[in-house]
């Protein structure tokens, strides 16, 4: 059964609210969105869908770009949702969400056309491994530190990006002094007290895990990523971590903290002119 916003937009919305739930932590791309289109901040249209068979369903939110999620999914479902959608009308569209389900629909509705523009894993954990620190010192940022964590930041979105996403020094500098009042981010420093690498929290999930490129391969990574993540494990069941796919060594340092993954997210863009 097929369910939109332009013909049942109070049960649509009850579904967003009430099925879906929206709180964990694989969903947060959706749910901010969400949020946004609510606030009128992002757009919303009708070609929206959701389809639900018994305790299946798969939501396709039609917005700036096209967000896919589904639970317990079967290939039939598709036959339902193209009476009321067609996915190689879309052209030049980001195509993004659960990365088994958007390979699924891409093979389903036979789109030739597509570029994975992103692929993240979603890890959790609620076992932390031990490293040994003591050569190295572990503490809360601080402002005498901004203007060097504002260029190290400037790095990440540089490296991680690709050099598609870099930012301005100023709005790193804003940042940084954001995550220092909230006391969100962590600093290791080495025996000769230089700052090697740095990892922000948003309880309960590790946000951004970063090391000079002079100090990388030491382990300093692991090391802090692993304190932070017991910071967390004290006040929550399970603490979190994203990474880029493509990023091998960051994947394998958050597997050595103890990590499991357990969702993929993809970035698809399709039927490119």
């Amino acid at each position: 059964m097929n369910i939109t916003p332009k013909d049942n937009n109070i049960e649509f919305n009850r579904f967003l609210s009430e099925r879906l739930g929206l709180e964990l932590y694989e969903d947060k791309f959706l749910r901010d969105y969400i949020k946004k289109a609510q606030s009128g901040a992002l757009n919303l249209y009708d070609a929206s869908l959701i389809n639900v068979s018994d305790e299946s369903w798969i939501l396709i939110l039609h917005g700036e770009v096209l967000l896919v999620y589904g639970k317990n999914w079967k290939k039939e479902q598709f036959s339902e949702i193209k009476e009321i959608f067609e996915l190689n009308s879309y052209t030049n569209y980001s195509l993004a969400g659960n990365s088994e389900l958007i390979n699924d629909l891409i093979d389903f509705f036979k789109v030739d056309n597509h570029t994975i523009e992103k692929e993240r894993i979603f890890y959790r954990t609620n076992k932390i491994s031990d490293f040994d620190s003591k050569k190295n010192t572990i503490c809360i940022a601080q402002m005498s530190d901004a203007n060097e964590l504002s260029e190290m930041l400037q790095k990440y979105y540089h490296e991680e990006y690709n050099g598609q996403n870099d930012k301005s020094i100023d709005e790193m500098f804003r940042r940084i002094c954001g995550l220092i009042q909230t006391n969100s981010m962590y600093v290791l420093k080495n025996s000769s007290d230089e700052i090697c690498s740095f990892c922000t929290i948003i309880n309960p999930d590790i946000g951004i895990l970063f090391t000079k490129s002079k100090f990388r391969g030491k382990g300093y990574g692991k090391i802090i990523i692993s304190f932070c993540s017991k910071l967390l494990l004290e006040e929550n069941d399970e603490v979190f971590v994203m990474t880029d796919k493509a990023k091998m060594v960051s994947n394998i340092v958050c597997e050595k903290a103890g990590f499991k993954p357990y969702f993929n997210y993809t970035s698809t863009e399709i039927n490119n002119g």
